[in-house]
């Protein structure tokens, strides 16, 4: 009788982990959108990346896609943009979330020249 409460115990332990894991692997996936922001060091139209140099010394890849919006300036009072009017050495502020490669997948971006 005891090994058979032991082994059910057992059981439901395995099951509650379970659960507990699957539970936050969903909560990241919905997550906060995070943003990556720095100088632009380097873009591939061809591949569709953006690498930014951050403040803290980090190079990120952000992945753009027909979907993401660019705007010149700040904040709410930039103008609507395209990927062709980023360039090398503008400040960059990119939202959206990272995918499995550790890339930034943007939906929005705002670009400046830096001050």
């Amino acid at each position: 009788m005891r090994r058979n409460s032991s082994r059910a115990l057992g059981w439901r332990a395995t099951a509650l982990l379970y659960l507990m894991l699957s539970f936050i692997v969903t909560a990241k996936d919905k997550g906060p959108n995070t943003i990556v922001q720095g100088a632009v060091f380097l873009i591939d139209k061809d591949t569709s990346t953006i690498m930014v140099d951050m403040k803290n010394g980090d190079r990120r890849v952000v992945v753009y896609s027909p979907d993401t919006k660019f705007t010149f300036g700040r904040g709410d009072k930039g103008q609507e943009s395209a990927i062709g009017e980023v360039q090398k050495d503008q400040y960059i502020s990119c939202r959206g979330q990272f995918d499995a490669g550790a890339r930034l997948a943007a939906k929005e971006c705002a670009h400046r020249w830096q001050k």
